[in-house]
């Protein structure tokens, strides 16, 4: 046994090991021109497997933009239509920790309590954030943003957005935050478990119905809502001039191809004293201006309520 781990007095050491779990094969398929194709795919395989396991990535060869499939080993053992041999071994370390604070979310105490008492939960999207009643907390351009390209001595701009088929979760990494009113908040929902609570949202939602692509989490970053990149103005220039034929979906997938997954998570700067942390789940069948509510089992498991007398915060 290790010499610096002491046992209790009553305890007796038998052996001690160092254990490390195999971790499982990740694999990829295909390269697809078009998002839609690698979605129809990892759509069939994850209603093959009854869960929702099946991502997708982009990646670029020259100036193409293409897509694959993401999944783990034991998808093989639940379809016939894709063999080993045709995907390629993903060699990136699949042993890591991402480490997520304890965040909090305010809102009013009349919904603080029924949230605890009955797990009942609401959810938003970016085009109710940009018609938020308050006016401290509505932002016209959520989810909006400019591209400047630079091509030598050319340059453009571009706006683009997320799209409308995203349910967000929004939370503060910060237990003392004023707004510019002043307001304080005695009471907030502390998330002691966001991982836990990030999977039982998950579930309801797919009990409900929606169909989720992916899921992205992390905090904002805050500025003048505006991407500058060096990028060829030529694929512009071909999508913009086909008059007849012109697909916002290409142009879509040419501008998140340039700037990643920042757009979900982008802010302006006077909202930065917010200190958010966003939890975003992409579907392919929202219904536009419905509510969103989903209903958590035993909330407790990962929530508490916290009340103090000087405690403020937002969102």
């Amino acid at each position: 046994m290790a010499n610096n781990i002491k046992l209790p007095e009553e305890l007796q050491a038998v052996e001690y090991i160092e254990y490390h779990p195999k971790q499982e094969t990740i694999y990829v398929f295909g390269q697809f021109e078009r998002y839609r194709d690698a979605l129809e795919l990892a759509k069939r395989i994850n209603l093959s497997c009854d869960e929702t396991i099946c991502g997708i990535n982009s990646f670029q060869i020259q100036d193409n933009v293409l897509f694959c499939i993401v999944f783990p080993e034991h998808v093989f053992e639940k379809i016939d239509y894709l063999k080993k041999e045709e995907c390629n071994i993903l060699n990136i370390p699949t042993i890591f920790n991402y480490n997520i604070p304890i965040l909090y979310r305010f809102i009013e105490e009349k919904y603080i309590d029924s949230f605890m008492e009955t797990g009942v939960l609401k959810l938003t999207t970016f085009d109710k954030c940009k018609k938020l009643e308050d006016e401290n907390r509505k932002d016209d351009k959520e989810g909006r943003s400019d591209l400047y390209g630079y091509d030598g001595q050319y340059k453009f701009q571009i706006g683009f957005g997320v799209g409308s088929d995203v349910i967000m979760l929004c939370t503060s990494l910060c237990s003392d935050y004023q707004d510019s009113n002043g307001k304080i908040y005695k009471k907030y929902i502390e998330i002691f478990d966001i991982q836990g609570l990030l999977f039982s949202i998950t579930e309801q939602l797919k009990k409900d119905g929606y169909s989720i692509i992916s899921i992205l989490f992390g905090p904002c970053f805050y500025s003048k809502k505006e991407f500058h990149k060096e990028v060829s103005a030529e694929k512009f220039r071909e999508k913009l001039e086909k008059k007849q034929s012109f697909d916002w979906d290409e142009l879509t997938k040419l501008t998140h191809s340039i700037t990643g997954n920042d757009i979900y998570f982008q802010k302006p700067l006077d909202k930065r004293n917010e200190n958010e942390f966003r939890i975003i789940w992409i579907v392919d069948n929202l219904k536009k201006d419905n509510d969103i509510f989903v209903t958590i089992p035993n909330p407790q498991k990962f929530c508490r309520i916290i009340e103090t007398k000087c405690s403020t915060g937002n969102l």
